[in-house]
């Protein structure tokens, strides 16, 4: 399969990812809602298991890191979207994924996206600027948060590339982490939530949620399939094209404000990601 065709899919899992980060902002109950996402993972990786290869052992140092940053990844998205709007809030967290993967790849991989990618990450960064530019007076927390999970994404996307590629298995790799992540943060919510779980399992809210997160499931696990063919900056910025689909949501259908610089910014962030395919691949 060719280059062009794999940033194809993930350019439409980024797509799935808009979708269920969407839904996460607009729930009632969002530590309900991604615990219920998360039992979509259980599921799954009691299914893939007992059939898919064990991950080589150089797989699970990174593999065992991710997990435990996947619990800060949770919470501070939760944080985000509870303090801020989701097209303020998306742009900055998934367009500064890229440029945190590019700089970790080149220093610590040697990969880098060349000198297209270079001018792509400087267009990311200024994006990522004008998504935040309108509420950085008003919302610091909604930033904070918003760059913390960055942070955590970018971290979780170098770690699984260098997992995924150690581990001889794309499968058996992605059904590890889903139950590593998924279980303890199941667990949390049911300390905290269990009271309202029986309310919650009985919506259409609860099921719709668990078929959005089979959907962000098998997302993750093409971009993983991906990072074994590409370069980790140039699979990242492929999926963080998201941002445009999560700010046009957030401004359209949601009403939120800033909504034509919020567009803006996505815009641009969108613009560089797409120099940041280009050159990477």
């Amino acid at each position: 399969m060719s280059d062009a065709a794999i940033i194809a899919i993930l350019l439409l899992t980024a797509l799935v990812h808009a979708a269920w980060n969407t839904a996460l902002k607009a729930g009632a109950d969002r530590l309900l809602d991604m615990a219920a996402m998360r039992l979509a993972g259980i599921v799954f990786a009691v299914c893939i298991i007992p059939f898919a290869p064990i991950p080589a052992p150089a797989a699970w140092p990174p593999l065992i890191a991710s997990a435990v940053v996947y619990m800060g990844y949770y919470a501070f998205l939760i944080s985000a979207y509870k303090h801020g709007d989701l097209s303020q809030v998306y742009p900055i967290a998934r367009g500064s994924a890229p440029l945190l993967v590019a700089i970790a790849a080149y220093a610590l991989i040697s990969e880098t996206p060349g000198p297209v990618g270079t001018l792509g990450v400087v267009i990311i960064s200024a994006g990522i600027l004008m998504a935040g530019s309108g509420a950085f007076r008003h919302n610091l927390y909604a930033i904070g948060f918003a760059v913390a999970t960055g942070l955590t994404i970018a971290t979780n996307a170098f770690l699984g590339g260098v997992g995924v590629r150690a581990s001889g298995t794309v499968l058996g790799y992605a059904a590890w982490l889903e139950l590593l992540t998924a279980i303890p943060f199941v667990a949390f919510v049911w300390m905290r939530r269990r009271r309202h779980v029986a309310a919650y399992v009985a919506s259409r809210a609860a099921r719709r949620t668990v078929l959005l997160g089979f959907a962000s499931v098998f997302s993750y696990l093409i971009a993983l399939w991906a990072m074994t063919l590409l370069p980790l900056a140039t699979v990242t910025a492929a999926r963080e094209t998201s941002a445009v689909f999560a700010a046009l949501a957030g401004a359209v259908v949601m009403r939120e404000p800033f909504a034509k610089r919020r567009i803006a910014a996505a815009v641009l962030v969108s613009c560089g990601i797409a120099l940041l395919v280009a050159g990477g691949a």
